[in-house]
């Protein structure tokens, strides 16, 4: 009996050891948020003109910064220039690397709808 109970001890323990150790920067990078800020023009048929701007919470800087601006185009910082959209969806995709080398990502949809007449 008393075997068995050493046994089980052995492996609990074991176990919450295998299972304690938090990974580094576990909790920073529960705490850090990526997300991309969009301000459309609408001309009342495409071209969309927009403009993003990244906003970052909990990174440690200096922070680099990577758009697939999802027209073709990519840029590297916190604010493209304004981007044109002709008719169609557009996924722009926001890359993020602080300096301890963690990385977040965040995207946002680009709809720029034809209003018909082949505009």
């Amino acid at each position: 009996m008393i075997v068995k109970q050493i046994v089980f001890g052995t492996l609990f323990l074991s176990g919450c050891v295998a299972s304690m150790p938090v990974p580094p920067g576990a909790m920073h990078e529960r705490g850090a948020s990526v997300s991309i800020l969009t301000m459309q023009e609408h001309m009342g048929r495409p071209p969309l003109i927009v403009t993003l701007r990244a906003e970052t919470v909990g990174l440690t800087p200096p922070l680099r910064l990577h758009w697939n601006l999802g027209n073709g185009r990519e840029w590297d910082g916190p604010e493209p220039p304004a981007q044109i959209y002709g008719a169609g969806r557009y996924d722009v995709i926001l890359t993020v690397t602080d300096a301890a080398g963690y990385v977040k990502k965040a995207s946002v949809a680009i709809d720029s709808k034809s209003h018909g007449c082949g505009f």
